[in-house]
């Protein structure tokens, strides 16, 4: 990369709903603040992971909240939408002093750029749904479709699917802290599904003998319920736990999934309801043999007992593909306006 002789600003935005685009920025900026001097930028309001580097630009952005029942809290949602204000940050954010500009499925950064007629990268697991190759639902969505491309425009996608479903679409990103495990088969079941509350999950998996750990965003303190053990999200307790793990029950969102799928753990992935992107990620994993399910509810413990006497599956070890997107990233700088791939 010693073409790059000159170092470079770039301005990062990421989505702060939920805590995969965090995970992902995490790995991403250390190889870019080799080339580069990074500003980052977050909007949204539902994260629990820290970014541990300092953050030049916050706003409320247009991300969603959670529920507690599968789906997406659509009251506390509009509260927390600010029209107004996301106008202002689009129209005063300075993306012209910058030499890159990226956007992870992050608004502000994508429309800023859009209005200022200036290239934006798209970095994100969304990127990948502008190929038609990438897997849908055998009904597709129209609004769904309408959000992939119009919620963060981008005009330089580099997407991250379970596969390379076309040329500008890498393998996942895999964190350091997850590559580093030395995974096993214990007896216990992790669960997260952060679109539940965790006294419903509890009442389900209170109904099987096998120990249960459930992560919780609403939950504050360690719970224990018979065989159920409710805990808090933190990072330590949930790598501990999902590297001994028998089953791994989670949303169909994509890092969650993309740890379990390089692990090698059995799994049910469950979309959020009325969730199309956590819909066409169900698809692509059944595509690949894991077993999904519509909601959390008891039939949960049938799949799991069904689950449990099957073999454990191979371990998909995704590459480190960190260079490829350095180097694809840092390109878009010397040809603004070629397409990345």
């Amino acid at each position: 990369m010693n073409k790059y002789l000159y170092q470079m600003d770039i301005l990062y935005g990421i989505q702060g709903t939920g805590n995969g685009h965090i995970s992902r920025a995490r790995a991403i900026i250390p190889s870019l603040q080799k080339f580069a001097n990074v500003d980052i930028l977050i909007s949204g309001h539902s994260v629990d992971m820290k970014l541990d580097y300092p953050i030049s630009y916050s706003f409320t952005g247009l991300g969603y909240s959670f529920g507690r029942n599968g789906g997406i809290d659509y009251l506390d949602t509009v509260l927390n939408l600010h029209p107004a204000s996301f106008i202002r940050d689009v129209q005063q954010l300075p993306v012209h002093n910058y030499d890159i500009v990226i956007s992870d499925f992050e608004p502000v950064t994508a429309w800023a750029c859009w209005l200022a007629d200036k290239p934006c990268v798209g970095l994100s697991h969304q990127s990948s749904f502008l190929s038609e190759k990438t897997p849908r639902p055998k009904k597709e969505q129209i609004l769904g479709e309408f959000i992939f491309r119009n919620y963060a425009p981008v005009s330089i996608p580099i997407g991250f699917h379970f596969e390379m479903y076309d040329d500008f679409i890498l393998t996942p990103v895999i964190r350091n802290e997850i590559r580093n495990l030395n995974p096993s088969n214990g007896h216990h079941i992790t669960v997260y599904l952060p679109a539940y509350h965790h006294s419903y999950l509890a009442s389900i998996f209170q109904k099987m003998d096998q120990h249960t750990h459930i992560f919780s965003k609403q939950c504050k303190f360690r719970e224990q319920h018979g065989n159920v053990t409710i805990l808090p999200v933190s990072e330590e307790a949930y790598l501990q736990s999902l590297t001994s793990c028998s089953i791994f029950v989670c949303g169909a969102g994509f890092e969650a999934p993309s740890e379990g799928l390089f692990l090698g753990k059995k799994m049910i992935c469950i979309p959020m309801k009325d969730q199309y992107e956590q819909k066409c990620n169900a698809e692509a994993l059944r595509q690949k043999g894991i077993e999904t399910a519509d909601k959390a509810n008891e039939s949960l413990l049938q799949k799991i007992a069904t689950l449990q006497k099957q073999p454990a599956p191979e371990r998909i070890l995704f590459p480190d593909v960190m260079d490829e997107i350095i180097e694809r990233v840092l390109q878009t700088a010397l040809r603004p306006n070629d397409v990345a791939g």
